[in-house]
């Protein structure tokens, strides 16, 4: 499936750690000869209703020709319905490929079917708390993500999310294998969101950051990529949510959601935990969630990890005095003051006060706060979303 018409190709920075990609304004036209280059013919491209209904999905599909088959059933904080209707798609349609065309949920969603389509049973079964990681294989059909948000890094991630009915929480299914095929990044197609999902999905890629640079686990790598990462995220988000068609802004948010995409392989903390268990009971953005959340949870963190935030402060040019730390956590809380986003848990309707102690219950049971740097306990967790209220 070549690049059909003669006009010439962008040229797009290319690189292959952790995996394959492809980055830069005009990238979405190499998805054809991306495609061909991996051998698929027949690609299941998975995105989501609002995607479709925006006119985004036509033209960077229609280059694939007739071949290409949409699948556009993917809500937000995707479930395991949404998996098995793709599935079904495209096990019928005869696809040998997939294509992950959105933000952090369709590109999950397209990660789940692409290992359905080669392993048998459910998702639970792959539930990476439970060890699934070591029943996943590489016998996997290609997969090429193109993220439409700068945020998730899903297209640089070894994991999909999905709310499923067996375990009642956002589970999570995680394996080097499951890395997209190859990442084509055009910060291009986030010109169009609006200022609020640029905000939002800009503080999930910075709390990427942050939280995997304190996670527990030894990686200078991604400490350093985390590091870089905020510097391209500061460039780029409070630009990029005032002017929308700023190219360089945009470019700038694109490549910090990618690093932060990167760094968490190191591992997140108890924001996500906690914006895992909220925004599966009230289909809460993720990114606005986090960013509530995560001043409260450097607070929290602090006693424990007062010399990794003071240490992080110096390496973002906040200065080494005695309060550094202090520095980098109202920085955080000034960037959020600056954007049009929400900045207590009380101001979504969808979330209720009095189910405090099940949100922590759910948290307890999520992955991500195993490696934040202050233990985690029932009581902490609701003392938290308590002072986020």
């Amino acid at each position: 499936m070549p690049p059909q018409g003669g006009s010439p190709e962008p040229v797009a920075a290319t690189f292959t750690f952790p995996n394959r990609i492809l980055f830069g304004a005009g990238a979405q036209i190499l998805l054809a000869s991306e495609l061909h280059r991996l051998g698929v013919v027949r690609p299941l491209v998975v995105t989501d209703p609002g995607l479709l209904a925006a006119g985004l999905v036509g033209p960077v599909v229609a280059p694939l020709g007739s071949q290409a088959i949409v699948y556009s059933g993917v809500q937000a904080n995707p479930t395991e319905e949404d998996v098995l209707g793709g599935l079904a798609l495209y096990r019928d349609s005869g696809c040998d490929g997939l294509v992950g065309f959105g933000g952090g949920s369709p590109i999950d969603a397209a990660k789940a079917i692409r290992l359905l389509v080669t392993h048998p049973g459910r998702l639970a079964d792959y539930d990476w708390t439970c060890g699934g990681q070591d029943r996943i294989t590489s016998a996997l059909p290609a997969l090429v993500a193109v993220p439409t948000t700068a945020g998730t890094g899903s297209e640089a991630g070894r994991g999909a999310l999905i709310q499923l009915p067996q375990t009642g929480r956002k589970t999570i299914v995680l394996s080097p294998f499951l890395l997209p095929s190859t990442a084509i990044c055009d910060p291009d197609l986030t010109r169009a969101l609006p200022p609020t999902l640029t905000a939002g999905t800009g503080m999930d890629a910075l709390t990427h950051c942050v939280e995997s640079y304190l996670s527990t686990t030894f990686h200078p790598i991604c400490d350093g990529i985390a590091v870089e990462g905020l510097k391209w995220i500061f460039r780029g988000l409070e630009t990029a949510v005032r002017e929308g068609c700023n190219a360089e802004a945009r470019s700038a948010m694109m490549m910090g959601a990618l690093l932060g995409g990167i760094s968490f392989h190191k591992g997140l903390g108890v924001v996500h935990s906690l914006a895992h268990a909220l925004g599966a009971e009230g289909r809460v953005h993720h990114g606005t969630l986090n960013a509530i959340l995560l001043p409260h949870a450097l607070r929290f963190n602090r006693p424990a990890a007062g010399e990794r935030l003071a240490g992080l402060a110096g390496r973002l040019g906040l200065g080494r005095s005695d309060d550094a730390a202090g520095h980098l956590i109202t920085l955080t809380e000034l960037v959020l003051a600056r954007l049009p986003l929400p900045r207590r848990l009380g101001q979504l309707d969808e979330l209720r006060h009095d189910r405090i102690p099940e949100y922590a219950r759910l948290a307890l049971l999520d992955h991500c706060h195993r490696t934040n740097p202050r233990p985690c306990t029932q009581a902490d967790l609701e003392d938290l979303l308590d002072r986020a209220w």
